[in-house]
């Protein structure tokens, strides 16, 4: 009705203007063609179906490629089904009958060569109902400058109990990557063809992934590799290793291997343990599964060009030395040490996403709600381990407050927080039926 109403009153202005009759009844086919075109694509697309077809190249050879498969991934509401077909002698695919739908878009994946080609947000509409998607395959990249790394966070993790005197960390370190190109980029280390690397720093031991599956080490470089070609878009992933402090200071410093936008080193709390350089800011502190966090930043304007050498070094602050407490081991196992009770990677150290959204979580509680379903996913063995860890660390805590190696104010947060996880674990073997 607002659309006829709008018709009418342009056209009563027209009428009662200075046009000549035929200048009317031209405006009037004008408002009738345009009131047809806002109303008929949407009715007419309800039952409308589309194309989508192109061709499979090898860009090295610049020819088709024949009888290779391609699939079609449809994607409504969360789900996704698929439907394949395979090219023909002139390397074309055919995609038919495709429902255009408001909810409804679609992308085409084939692999070559080992490597994933995809071509995302693929829309059919009533203007558009047959789409051309050639897919280039077989052609990379070794441009650096494609590349940022958006995001690089540095934790420091969790010393077993084993490790205490001897000063040894475990360090997480995530990082999220983005290639901005159009093409996977891939380069070369130590004549090995890799997609992208990190360098580790000197004195690392024990490395570990966490994720993706195709990260690994290549120790004769000192870097953390990616096997296969990083495809355009962003790639989160991460890794763990030891690392022996150096008296009061742990020397974390290496070269950025790639343009880094925004660095992040996370301290847990209760130890007096600074970054170094004055470029790390103090911008509050976040949690994680009963953890909290001093979180220190560097993002400057340039980011941190390729090949520069930033300094990630951390040091014992002066209050923590006049204290005499030189022991970087033992601290960390304080602040930390109990949140793995069960003595792996607290599912999956960090999750990745937990670092990125650090900022959004609160900063000002010093307590973290329970991960009950943590707790029943444990094993009877893995319960009975996680029992004994924290009995052993709640007598730990309490002989040092005796000696007052810890302040009072950490001690009773921390005391109280273990507590309440023993009890809870506790109410977990009762109702297996374990005995305490």
């Amino acid at each position: 009705m607002k659309n006829h109403f709008l018709s009418y009153m342009f056209a009563q202005r027209c009428y009662t203007s200075k046009y000549s009759k035929n200048a009317k009844y031209l405006i009037s086919l004008l408002i009738a063609a345009l009131t047809l075109l806002l109303f008929l694509p949407a009715t007419h697309s309800q039952n409308q179906v589309g194309v989508i077809h192109g061709s499979l190249i090898d860009g090295e050879l610049n020819k088709p490629i024949v009888n290779y498969p391609v699939t079609l991934n449809i994607h409504k509401g969360g789900n996704v089904t698929q439907q394949e077909t395979t090219t023909d002698e002139n390397g074309h695919y055919h995609f038919e009958k495709l429902p255009i739908e408001f909810a409804t878009h679609y992308s085409i994946t084939t692999t070559y060569n080992e490597i994933e080609y995809k071509e995302k947000d693929l829309v059919l509409s009533s203007f558009v109902p047959n789409l051309v998607v050639d897919i280039v395959v077989g052609r990379l990249t070794d441009d650096p400058s494609q590349l940022r790394i958006k995001t690089y966070s540095i934790a420091l993790g969790f010393a077993s109990d084993e490790d205490i005197s001897k000063g040894i960390l475990s360090i997480i370190e995530v990082f999220v990557v983005d290639n901005k190109g159009t093409l996977p980029f891939q380069t070369t280390l130590n004549n090995e063809t890799v997609g992208v690397y990190f360098s580790l720093p000197e004195g690392y031991e024990k490395f570990q992934r966490i994720s993706p599956a195709n990260l690994t080490l290549n120790s004769t470089a000192d870097k953390v590799i990616l096997t296969t070609p990083l495809q355009p878009g962003e790639l989160e992933g991460g890794f763990t290793y030891t690392f022996q402090s150096s008296g009061r200071n742990i020397k974390l410093s290496r070269p950025m291997d790639f343009h880094t936008d925004h660095i992040t080193i996370l301290v847990p709390e209760g130890i007096s343990i600074i970054p170094r350089s004055k470029r790390f800011k103090p911008v509050g502190r976040t949690q994680f599964h009963g953890v909290v966090y001093n979180k220190y930043e560097a993002s400057p304007e340039s980011g941190f060009p390729l090949g520069r050498t930033p300094d990630l070094s951390l040091v014992v602050s002066s209050q923590q030395i006049s204290k005499g407490k030189s022991n970087v081991g033992q601290m960390i196992f304080i602040a930390v040490a109990a949140a793995l009770a069960g003595g792996f990677l607290v599912a999956a150290i960090f999750t990745l996403r937990g670092v990125r959204r650090a900022s959004t979580e609160s900063e000002d509680s010093e307590s973290t709600p329970t991960d009950e379903g943590w707790l029943r996913k444990l094993t009877d063995d893995d319960l009975k381990h996680s029992r004994t860890t924290r009995l052993e660390f709640v007598a730990l805590l309490d002989t040092m407050h005796e000696n007052k190696d810890i302040s009072e104010r950490v001690y009773n947060r921390l005391r109280k927080e273990q507590t309440e996880r023993l009890t809870e674990i506790l109410d977990q073997c009762k109702e297996r039926g374990i005995d305490s």
